[in-house]
Order: structure tokens, then sequence, then C-alpha cells
């Protein structure tokens, strides 16, 4: 009887192993990426890790983006990212001027793809948001098609994690 208690047990634990649905989206054709992407929308998720049910959710889709909101990636590897505001969990801020102007911010990129994951390393960044530096950053492709781009970031910092899904349709 207990030999046949742990065979089921190990017969459900394998089934259970196996029937895991897997998150490994492998870019198959890392040469889809060239054009340029408008942003479609942004869906950001923070998990803080000192409150009890504090997670928090926000959504930004169609009028929050305009025509300076986009990813540009091209042939030779190099990227460049143009932004309207910066959208955040706690809302959208836009940067002006003195006059009280938008300005469009900016990123400029070299790039590599391996399987999945985007390195984007960070050649020059206006305007320089405080806390910001250059480097090097990861980004998970979650879909990559002929018209469609989704990128996944994750920050976690010592009090909470945020997970940012920006789409992306390609731009005509």
């Amino acid at each position: 009887m207990k030999v046949k208690y742990q065979l089921i047990l190990i017969a459900a634990l394998l089934l259970n192993l196996c029937s895991c649905k897997k998150d490994n989206t492998t870019v198959t054709d890392s040469s889809l990426i060239v054009g340029k992407w408008s942003v479609n929308k942004i869906t950001i998720h923070q998990a803080l890790f000192t409150v009890v049910n504090g997670n928090k959710d926000t959504t930004y889709t169609g009028s929050a983006f305009n025509a300076s909101d986009y990813f540009q990636f091209n042939s030779n590897h190099t990227a460049v990212e143009s932004f309207s505001a910066e959208f955040s969990i706690n809302g959208k801020t836009t940067v002006t001027d003195g006059a009280g102007h938008p300005i469009a911010g900016g990123n400029s990129f070299a790039y590599s793809i391996a399987g999945s994951t985007l390195t984007l390393t960070s050649t020059l960044i206006v305007p320089q948001p405080m806390g910001a530096s250059s480097g090097s950053a990861t980004e998970t492709i979650i879909q990559l098609d002929a018209n469609n781009l989704v990128l996944r970031q994750i920050q976690t910092g010592m009090e909470s994690s945020t997970t940012t899904n920006t789409y992306y349709t390609r731009a005509k």
C-alpha cells in the first residue's frame, strides 16, 4: 500500500511539473524589430513589500500618447526612444520649458537580442531624469511579430517591485 501511495504521489508531481505554462518567448527572427514602433498602451503593476495588499496598477492608453512616443530600432543595432512624458505608477508627468511648452525626451541606445532578452546600452538621455544613469538595461520581449511589439521591464528595489509592459504597433 505504501509503494502505491508513493507511485501515485510521484505521478501527480510529474504531471504538475509538466502542465506548468512556460513563459519563454524566443525571438526567432530578431530582424523583425527593425523599424519604428509607436506606443499604444502601457501597463504598470507595483507590488509593495512593506504593505499588506499594497499592489497598485495603472494603465495608459490611446490619448495618453502622441507622435513623440515611439521606439526606433535600426539595422545597425542602434535605437532611439522618444517619449512625450514620464509614465509612472503615480501618473503622467510632462517636462516643459520655461514658457510651459512640452519638451519631448529621448534616449539613444546600442541594442542586442539573445532569445527573448533585449539588452539596451544607453548612450544619451535627454532630458536627464533625476536618478537616471547611462548604462545597460534589459527588457524581455513578450511579443514580436510584423505588427506588434511588447516589452516587459521589471525593476525591483528594497520596498517594491514594478513590472511595466509597453505595447507598440509598427508605425506606418
